[in-house]
């Protein structure tokens, strides 16, 4: 790669920063969710209300996605992401505040808000600026910033015994508001090509049409099931490495970090094996991650205090390689499946169902959790859920490109 791309914006600093936004995200929701034990001790709070935290971070993603994507054709990729960071930030801090539920939900969908507006912004990044040979990496790359992200996220729960979980939080907020003066480090659109904006009339007919494509609505449930076991393992693994398997809180930080460092690798391989491997399909890539993820969460159901310390980060590394890294290959996936002219409007609508998944899978795995006191049920729904994605990825495994 290039120390300079095609649209002459160089690679470092700038994709640097790139992978930095998306870090931010879960960074404030994984300190969020490590410090979840600490967090529903002090506020009282159930198994299905720490769910609610997870969803209500997705819930926000998914309402203001479309709208984010709008507004970062609007205003830039630069200015969307000042913007981004400096909402999580205030998010962050409202969270820090909380004495209750309410004031929680308040803070951590200002977080979900403001990183609806990464990925629309990141996506225009790197099509303005990067050559076509490179994007599909690059993609793949630039989501690495998630178990990034997750890591920092997750090994700051370390410092809650000193400062306490408000400090934490308050902590990597500050972290977040400063990375938006730093967004102001990369090039103004102006610097590279325009994508053509069309009127307002125009986008909602384009939406409307991808939202007729049976092809898409299957790829985009397929995402948001997956994404939906990915948000069971950020919300709950802890949980059930504490109260399941007997660790204690660092060593499952430990496994929960396991499962993000391995995600950084797997986002990089899937990516690689898709171009280099599979002949470019995505789709191929997603059958066999899901695969997999649905028999690591099978395994889980076996997980006992027992063989935990064998089983609980072998798995941690498989679920982290597989279904905590699917997210770039399903983006891969939205613009194989569509027309290159209604690309951001597909990033838009998969990001839309990927993180309704993210709303929904938590609290379910809660509520199960909450009315029959096992976890291995619980495990039992994620891993359905995950085969039903197979199954609708399976049912379009002859589509092409654009394929609707």
């Amino acid at each position: 790669m290039s120390a300079e791309a095609a649209g002459g914006v160089p690679v470092w600093p700038s994709f640097g920063l790139i992978v930095a936004a998306h870090c931010l995200g879960a960074m404030n929701l994984l300190a969020v969710l490590a410090c979840a034990p600490l967090i529903a001790a002090d506020l009282r709070l159930s198994a299905v209300e720490i769910g609610l935290i997870a969803s209500a971070y997705s819930a926000a993603m998914a309402s203001f996605s479309i709208p984010a994507g709008r507004l970062s054709d609007i205003i830039g990729v630069r200015a969307s992401l000042v913007l981004a960071a400096l909402v999580m930030a205030v998010g962050a801090g409202i969270f820090a505040t909380a004495g209750g539920l309410p004031v929680a939900l308040g803070g951590i969908l200002l977080c979900g808000a403001g990183y609806s507006l990464v990925n629309p912004a990141a996506g225009r990044a790197i099509v303005l600026w990067y050559p076509a040979g490179i994007r599909a990496t690059l993609m793949g790359i630039k989501q690495t910033g998630v178990p990034v992200g997750g890591v920092l996220g997750t090994s700051s729960a370390i410092l809650a015994p000193v400062v306490g979980w408000q400090g934490v939080i308050a902590l990597i907020g500050g972290i977040t508001a400063l990375c938006a003066f730093l967004f102001l480090l990369l090039p103004r659109d102006g610097a590279s090509r325009a994508i053509p904006r069309s009127t307002l009339r125009d986008e909602l007919r384009a939406i409307g049409r991808l939202l007729r494509s049976p092809v898409l609505a299957r790829n985009n449930l397929a995402s948001g099931l997956n994404n939906g076991g990915q948000f069971i393992l950020w919300s709950y693994l802890i949980e059930f490495l504490r109260v399941g398997a007997g660790f204690g809180l660092p060593l499952a930080n430990a496994c929960l970090s396991i499962l993000h460092v391995s995600s950084i690798g797997g986002r990089m391989f899937w990516g690689w094996l898709t171009d280099r491997v599979l002949a470019r399909d995505s789709r191929r890539t997603l059958l066999v991650v899901s695969g997999i993820s649905f028999l690591g969460f099978v395994a889980m159901m076996a997980v006992t205090p027992g063989n935990a310390l064998l089983l609980a980060p072998l798995l941690a590394a498989v679920l982290g390689l597989t279904i905590c890294s699917a997210t770039g290959v399903q983006i891969a996936l939205t613009v194989q499946s569509t027309q290159p002219q209604q690309v951001g409007g597909a990033i838009g609508y998969n990001m839309v169902a990927t993180n309704i998944g993210g709303v929904v899978a938590p609290p379910a795995f809660g509520l199960v959790l909450d009315l029959t006191g096992s976890f291995a049920l619980a495990w039992a729904l994620a891993g359905a859920g995950v085969a039903l994605a197979f199954a609708l990825l399976w049912i379009d495994r002859g589509a092409g490109a654009a394929g609707r």
